[in-house]
């Protein structure tokens, strides 16, 4: 594993992103806590694209565009 400072990493970014990249676990520590950096997997894209598709869908409800159903209505 390799622990890396917020100072180390914004100088090596590039580095440190291939590193995890490449399959090696990376460690950020900083003052606002501890964090491990992985790369997306394709899982984590799909779900992106869920997530964005809903989104639009309760803007376009916002803006009076669509009618969603009610939450009682896809329960029951």
């Amino acid at each position: 594993m390799q622990i890396v400072t917020a100072r180390e990493f914004r100088a090596n970014q590039s580095k440190i992103l291939t590193a995890a990249r490449d399959g090696q676990s990376v460690m950020l520590t900083s003052r606002v806590g501890n964090f491990k950096i992985v790369p997306i997997t394709n899982e984590d894209a799909i779900v992106e694209r869920h997530l964005r598709t809903a989104l639009e869908e309760v803007k376009a409800h916002k803006e009076g565009k669509i009618t969603l159903s009610n939450a009682r209505d896809v329960v029951f």
